[in-house]
């Protein structure tokens, strides 16, 4: 099972905080999370599997698809009801339209899987890859994300009020942080979210609201805001260096700016 080790264990390290090139003692739970991703082992499942377990599974309770090998199935429609998803690799996997809605999917890998329009409002989704997704027109509001998310595709997507900033009162192990580098977020709905201490860079949020969101302490360097309105939008200790603020809305209400670093570099009309 070597190839799980590294495809999980990789990913997750992504998501630890650097500074300097170094990794803090965060490496120790991520070589952790690598060992146990070595020793398991992912059962197999198929579509008509998971419809199975959701339809036996009793009022009340929640189905339990932990640990399943979704790979190489068609999953998409499908109504999760909340399920157990805790490890489960679904990398590549079809799931437009699914619903996760409160689901229960930390750990998950999901790199290149097409979620597009899925459900995933209130879901857990710590530690979790989603680095080269389609997660257009996707809902993840009121989501838990510490992932991995570069590249992946949010183009059109909610994600109001979800809480994917770094706690940085509660990592006693290392600061752990969500990463959209290189992130598609054209036109995205962002309004209210936490994303303090996130990685940003070269992202694109074309037309996106980003009202009175909290992007503190933030790598937003070469980020591209053109046309987005950042009402209310919290920059404090952000960095800023070569970031695009063109045709914005909300310029003056800004919060933090004046503590923020690479402003003389921002890019405005």
């Amino acid at each position: 099972m070597k190839y799980q080790a590294v495809d999980q264990g990789t990913d997750i390290l992504c998501i630890f905080w650097r500074t300097r090139g170094i990794v803090f003692t965060a490496t120790a739970l991520a070589l952790s999370m690598v060992a146990l991703a070595a020793d398991k082992s992912y059962e197999p499942i198929t579509r008509e599997e998971v419809l199975q377990i959701i339809a036996n599974t009793p009022t009340g309770e929640v189905p339990n698809l932990g640990s399943k090998d979704f790979r190489g199935q068609d999953m998409s429609g499908i109504d999760f009801k909340g399920a157990n998803l805790f490890g489960t690799h679904m990398k590549n996997v079809k799931l437009t339209g699914s619903n996760f809605e409160n689901s229960f999917m930390n750990l998950t890998i999901l790199r290149g899987a097409d979620l597009e329009g899925a459900n995933l409002r209130n879901t857990s989704l710590f530690g979790v890859v989603l680095a080269d997704a389609n997660l257009k027109g996707a809902d993840l509001s009121g989501a838990r994300i510490i992932a991995n998310v570069e590249r992946a595709n949010l183009e059109g997507a909610k994600l109001i009020n979800a809480k994917a900033g770094a706690n940085m009162r509660n990592q006693p192990m290392g600061k752990m942080r969500t990463v959209l580098r290189n992130a598609n977020l054209t036109g995205a709905d962002l309004t209210g979210i936490d994303l303090s201490g996130c990685e940003m860079k070269f992202s694109v949020l074309i037309g996106a609201n980003l009202s009175h969101a909290d992007l503190s302490n933030c790598d937003l360097r070469k980020a591209d805001f053109t046309g987005a309105n950042l009402t209310g939008v919290n920059l404090s200790r952000a960095m800023l260096n070569g970031a695009v603020f063109k045709g914005i809305t909300g310029k003056d209400s800004i919060v933090g700016l004046d503590s923020a670093s690479g402003v003389d570099e921002i890019v405005f009309d």
